[in-house]
């Protein structure tokens, strides 16, 4: 094939650029009967897979690559690393992520080995992706920081964009929210300026998911419909379901259940086509809306349902977050036994994942799971919780924590007991401590104001006045200030 048939090069820059629109008008329609093994035929056989694979269509990108897959030892060396990357981005797409990682790395030790930072770059970011196929997220981060700095030192703005878009997405899972809102609106601020428009939908469905963790749902529903349309035009099935399902769980937060459940309904329709390995997500999401309208027994039978399909799947985060909705399900029906087996299960899926935000809550709905059998793991949990949590601001996870704060309230008063001192030697002392803790706390409630803590414990003044005579003076007085008498 000659030089003058097709310009190699100006395909090379499209792709840098994210024009695959416009990279696929110039394939030539034959590049199936040119040389296998020819350099420039390679090279455009890859394009042809990459465009293939963006389409999610696996077996037009299997037949573009095919003969590479066959036998790799006939490629020339020069382009080898090109193809080894092409390979593992199939296999990867295919399932196989052991053996996409396996020749991801192996580009990288080539072209590391022959200086060819483009193509490093690409293996390195090849990597992160499986990584994070893979659930391993903190693997995926470090690849996507290292991926980010070559392609910055390169200049290639579409790629830097796509390595944002990438570990944005990655620090979602991770529970890094606010890290992640800022560097998946970087990455839609690099991806603006390509041509690159299905990169640009992938970015705002992940921005839409932070969003609806920080509690801006309106802003997320408009990132989704903006995204979903895109996707239908592009008929890609796969993140059409992603995007469906997404806008059910945002409808389920604003309240709308009757658009919530026939957008749940489309993306199951979407999903299944598409042979989506997340489909138990969108029964967890059916789930929730059944539970807003407090219709536990379709909730129960969509949650069954969702951890059959995520135990199928094998995927720990989708096991972790269907058990947290069934533990919440319980907890709903005063199930409390049944609550903390199983969200105690998904928290060992979450610490497994490095899933912090996600363990954040899940201990939030155990704290209330366990308040009554076990006050003191309970008031721990939450202690542990609100130092992490700090001024964070996510309003999910504080509505879980007062749910929690709500339910130990309720308790009888002998649940408060909670002692301090790891052994109290005499009965007395215990009923000294007891008493401390049961005025101290309706002292507080009360603001200071020792009229209104003696209301709060239904007792009488009198045996305030008897109480005084246990408990240190420091321990009674108000916690406000008295206001001094402005002089005339």
């Amino acid at each position: 094939m000659s030089q003058s048939y097709i310009d190699l090069s100006l395909l090379e820059e499209l792709r840098d650029a994210g024009d695959y629109d416009k990279l696929g008008t110039m394939i030539p329609p034959d590049w199936s009967s040119l040389p296998e093994f020819d350099e420039e035929a390679i090279g455009i056989r890859i394009l042809a897979s990459e465009i293939s694979a963006r389409g999610a269509r696996l077996d037009e990108m299997e037949a573009a690559l095919a003969p590479y897959l066959e036998d790799v030892n006939k490629v020339p060396f020069g382009v080898a690393p090109r193809v080894l990357l092409a390979a593992g981005a199939f296999y990867y797409r295919r399932g196989e992520a052991a053996e996409g990682l396996r020749l991801a790395s192996l580009a990288k030790t080539i072209a590391a080995a022959r200086e060819d930072e483009l193509i490093r770059g690409e293996a390195v970011q090849l990597e992160g992706q499986i990584y994070w196929a893979l659930e391993k997220w903190s693997e995926a981060a470090a690849a996507f920081e290292v991926a980010i700095s070559i392609y910055s030192s390169q200049a290639r703005a579409y790629r830097l964009g796509i390595s944002y878009l990438c570990l944005g997405s990655v620090l979602n899972r991770m529970g890094k929210v606010e890290e992640a809102r800022t560097t998946l609106e970087r990455a839609i601020k690099i991806l603006l300026k390509s041509q690159d428009e299905y990169s640009l939908a992938v970015a705002r469905v992940n921005v839409a998911i932070v969003l609806n963790t920080v509690g801006e749902h309106e802003m997320a529903l408009k990132y989704l419909q903006f995204a979903e349309e895109k996707f239908e035009q592009m008929g890609h099935q796969q993140y059409t379901y992603v995007t469906l399902n997404t806008i059910g769980a945002t409808l389920v937060w604003l309240k709308e259940y009757d658009r919530a459940d026939t957008c749940i309904s489309r993306a199951l329709e979407v999903g299944i086509k598409a042979r989506s390995t997340e489909i138990a997500s969108s029964y967890e999401v059916r789930a929730r809306m059944h539970m807003a309208r407090r219709e536990w027994a379709k909730a129960e039978k969509m949650l069954s349902t969702a951890v059959e399909i995520a135990d199928q799947a094998n995927s720990h985060t989708q096991r972790a977050e269907v058990r947290r909705t069934l533990g919440r399900l319980y907890l709903a029906q005063e199930r409390e036994e049944d609550a903390a087996n199983t969200l105690w299960s998904a928290l060992d899926l979450a610490q497994d994942l490095d899933a912090s935000l996600l363990e954040l809550e899940l201990k939030a709905l155990l704290a209330q799971a366990i308040c009554v059998s076990n006050p003191v793991g309970a008031c721990k949990l939450l202690a542990e919780i609100e130092a992490t949590l700090g001024a964070r601001q996510l309003p999910e996870l504080r509505r879980e924590i007062q749910a929690a704060r709500r339910r130990i309230n309720s308790l009888d008063q002998e649940h408060f007991f909670i002692l301090s001192d790891i052994k109290i030697p005499l009965l007395a002392e215990a009923k000294i401590s007891l008493l401390k803790w049961l005025w101290a706390r309706a002292l507080h409630k009360a603001r200071g104001n020792a009229r209104e803590a003696a209301s709060i414990l239904g007792v009488t003044p009198t045996y305030i006045r008897k109480l005084t005579k246990v408990i240190p003076r420091d321990l009674l007085r108000p916690g406000r200030k008295r206001s001094r008498r402005v002089k005339s």
